[in-house]
């Protein structure tokens, strides 16, 4: 089978790279939880939405070396193509940041796949499985050329969107409380993955 992963949060992992940057950047108040949803929150609530747009630049650029892969997203990812799968990371991000300094965030998540996404002395991915989109409907559209029979996505929106294949299995990568009357099937941690792709 020919399965697609997404790779912002669903693959790559930002817990520590929040944590780290939100305390190095801003002086947040002690019961403002340093994760994505705090930081965005109390910014946006501060009208500093400028602020979290530079700070999501330095996040999905050289924050990117704090970052680390899901448990066993590795091991799974290996025992997939083990077991005959073709496997693809198909995302999307901007090239540069919105603002804030102009890092190239392809380069950065490329290398990054390059440098953590590794066993042993096996790379798992090679440069033409990795495809890096501007947008969504070019990521959408991409998961329908490359013909998958799975996604894989944090995303409920794009796994949701009109445009994304119906021949292709969704899979939804997240511990929030599943939603009613979907055709998604929800995966809370990546070893719950490979019950999902059998041949």
């Amino acid at each position: 089978m020919i399965i697609g992963l997404d790779f912002d949060n669903t693959i790559a992992c930002y817990d520590q790279v929040i944590a780290r940057l939100s305390k190095e950047k801003f002086d947040l108040p002690a019961d403002v939880a340093p994760t994505k949803l705090g930081v965005r929150d109390y910014l946006r609530a501060a009208g500093r939405e400028p602020e979290w747009t530079e700070f999501q630049g330095h996040l999905y650029g050289p924050g990117m070396d704090y970052a680390e892969p899901f448990s066993a997203a590795i091991e799974t990812i290996a025992a997939l193509q083990d077991q005959g799968h073709t496997t693809f990371i198909i995302s999307h991000r901007t090239k540069h940041p919105y603002a804030g300094p102009k890092f190239d965030l392809h380069a950065s998540a490329k290398a990054w796949v390059t440098s953590k996404l590794v066993l042993g002395s096996r790379h798992l991915f090679a440069a033409d499985q990795v495809f890096f989109n501007e947008s969504r409907d070019e990521k959408i559209a991409l998961i329908k050329t490359l013909a998958c029979d799975i996604f894989l996505d944090d995303l409920s929106d794009v796994l949701g969107d009109p445009k994304f294949p119906a021949s292709t299995k969704k899979l939804w990568f997240s511990e929030q409380a599943p939603q009613a009357s979907s055709d998604m099937v929800q995966i809370k941690h990546w070893n719950e993955v490979m019950a999902h792709c059998a041949r």
